[in-house]
C-alpha cells in the first residue's frame, strides 16, 4: 500500500521548488569586446570584435557610438558618430548588435537634427513614438502610391526635358564645378510652401 500523504508532500515540495528555479532563473549576457589600436579624426582601429557585422553600431566609452564599415580579418574600422576628442587608444569597446536607427514622425518636421536624431536646434527634445532602420527596405513597387503629380525643380530645362515626379529619386551626374549642388539646393528652395514634405 502506498503513502498517499508523502507523495503528496513529494509533489507540493518539487513544485515549490520548480517555482523557485523559474522565478529566480540567472540570465547571463555575453557581449564581445574589442579594444581601440588607434583613432583620430572621425575614424577608429579596433581588434577583438570577430564577430561583428557590417554596419553594426558599436559603443565607445561616455555612451558614445561608432558604425563598422571596414571588415578586415585582424581589425574593424569605425567612422565616429560622436565626438571623439576624449577617446584614446587601449580603451574597451562593445558591440551592440543593432543597426543605426533613427527616429521618424511629424515632429520632426522643422527642425534641426544630428545623423542620430537628437535635436541641434535648442528647441527642446523630440518626442517621437517610432524609430527606423536607416537601411530600411523600400516598399515594393505595387504597394507604392502612383506617381501622377510632378515636382517641380524651378528649373525650366529640367522640367521640360527630364520631368520628375513627386516621390521619384534622380541621380544627378557631372563633372566638378558644372552645377550639380546648385541645381539640388535650387531645387530644394522651390519646394517652400507646395507641401511636399
Amino acid at each position: 500500500m502506498k503513502d498517499t500523504g508523502l507523495l503528496t508532500v513529494l509533489d507540493d515540495t518539487f513544485e515549490i521548488l520548480d517555482q523557485l528555479m523559474e522565478k529566480d532563473r540567472t540570465v547571463i549576457h555575453s557581449r564581445e569586446v574589442g579594444k581601440i589600436t588607434f583613432i583620430g579624426k572621425g575614424i577608429a582601429r579596433i581588434t577583438g570584435l570577430t564577430n561583428v557585422k557590417f554596419e553594426e553600431l558599436i559603443r565607445f566609452p561616455g555612451n558614445k557610438l561608432g558604425i563598422a564599415f571596414n571588415l578586415d580579418p585582424d581589425e574593424v574600422a569605425v567612422v565616429m558618430l560622436d565626438d571623439s576628442t576624449d577617446i584614446k587608444a587601449g580603451l574597451e569597446v562593445y558591440r551592440t548588435g543593432r543597426v543605426m536607427e533613427v527616429p521618424v514622425g511629424e515632429a520632426l518636421l522643422g527642425r534641426v537634427v544630428d545623423p542620430m536624431g537628437r535635436p541641434l536646434d535648442e528647441q527642446g527634445p523630440i518626442h517621437l513614438q517610432e524609430n527606423r532602420s536607416i537601411e530600411h527596405e523600400a516598399p515594393g513597387i505595387m504597394e507604392r502610391a502612383p506617381v501622377n503629380v510632378p515636382l517641380q525643380t524651378g528649373i525650366q530645362v529640367v522640367d521640360a526635358l527630364i520631368p520628375i515626379g513627386r516621390g521619384q529619386r534622380e541621380l544627378i551626374l557631372g563633372d566638378r564645378q558644372t552645377g550639380k549642388t546648385a541645381i539640388a539646393l535650387d531645387t530644394i528652395i522651390n519646394q517652400k510652401d507646395k507641401d511636399v514634405i
